[in-house]
C-alpha cells in the first residue's frame, strides 16, 4: 500500500512534517507518489538542502515563483525564497502557505530541523508549522532506540533532557520515545490538523522492542494521535497500526 493511500490526503491539503530520522525522505516519497496526477509543491519553513533533479521536476527561487504558478504540468515543484551559502533552500513563512494553494494540488512542508540526527528536542521556536496545515506528520526513527544519549546522537540535547528526564550516557529507550511523543512540548508541539505518527526505519528495531513501544503508545494515546504508521521509507514498506 502506498503512503498517500494510508494517509488519505484530501486535495488542496497542506501537510507539515516534523521530527527526526526521515522527514525529507518522507516529503519526497509522498511527493513522488502524488505527482503523476497532480501538481505538488514542496518547501520548508526552516531550511533544507537544495533538491536535486532526481528529487523534483521544477525549482523556483524568489520571484521565479511566477514562472511555476501558472505551469499546468503535473510534477514536483520546489520553491524557496533563496539558497544560502550552505546550498540550503530557505523556504516560506508559516503565515503564507495558503496563498500557494490555488496553484497546486498539494503542498508538502518540512517544518522542523534535526541536523541529520535520529532524534531531537525542541526549542521554543520549533517546529515551525504553517497556520493552515491540515495534517501534521511526526517522524521518529526506530533506529534511535538503544543509542547513547549524547550530543552526537541527539539534536538539542538540553531540550531533549528536559522533555524526557533522561541522563546523558544512558541508552535511548521506550520511555524516552513515549515522552517525546506525548509531551506537550514534544513531537506534536504547535501541531495543527490531523496528527500522524510515522515510526520509520523498521529494519533497525527488534520485534519485542517494537511490540512494547506500540503497546505503550496505545495505552496513552486516547485519540491524541489520529494515525500511527510503522514502516521503512528506504524499503517503501508501510503498515498502519491505528
Amino acid at each position: 500500500m502506498k503512503l498517500n493511500s494510508i494517509l488519505e490526503i484530501e486535495e488542496k491539503s497542506i501537510i507539515s512534517i516534523v521530527g527526526a530520522g526521515g522527514k525529507t525522505t518522507l516529503m519526497y516519497t509522498l511527493a513522488k507518489e502524488l505527482k503523476n496526477e497532480n501538481k505538488v509543491m514542496v518547501s520548508t519553513t526552516t531550511k533544507i538542502y537544495c533538491p536535486s533533479k532526481e528529487e523534483v521536476d521544477f525549482i523556483a527561487i524568489g520571484e521565479e515563483y511566477n514562472t511555476i504558478k501558472n505551469n499546468k504540468a503535473n510534477g514536483i515543484y520546489a520553491y524557496g525564497k533563496f539558497i544560502n551559502d550552505e546550498n540550503k533552500l530557505i523556504g516560506i513563512e508559516k503565515e503564507e502557505a495558503s496563498k500557494y494553494v490555488d496553484n497546486f494540488d498539494y503542498i508538502l512542508i518540512e517544518a522542523d530541523g534535526s541536523k541529520g540526527k535520529q532524534i531531537k528536542g525542541w526549542n521554543s521556536t520549533e517546529p515551525v508549522i504553517c497556520n493552515e496545515t491540515n495534517i501534521t506528520i511526526g517522524v521518529l526513527s526506530l533506529g534511535a532506540l538503544g543509542m547513547k544519549i549524547n550530543d552526537e546522537n541527539v539534536h538539542r540535547l538540553k531540550e531533549f533532557q528536559k522533555l524526557t528526564n533522561c541522563k546523558i550516557g544512558n541508552d535511548i529507550g521506550i520511555e524516552e520515545f513515549i515522552n517525546i511523543i506525548f509531551n506537550e512540548n514534544g513531537l506534536f508541539k504547535y501541531s495543527k490538523g490531523e496528527k500522524v505518527l510515522f515510526l520509520n526505519k523498521l529494519d533497525k528495531v527488534n520485534e519485542e522492542d517494537l511490540r512494547l513501544l506500540i503497546s505503550e503508545i496505545n495505552k496513552r494515546n486516547n485519540k491524541y494521535i489520529n494515525k500511527i504508521i510503522v514502516g521503512s521509507l528506504k524499503d517503501k514498506y508501510y503498515k498502519i497500526i491505528i
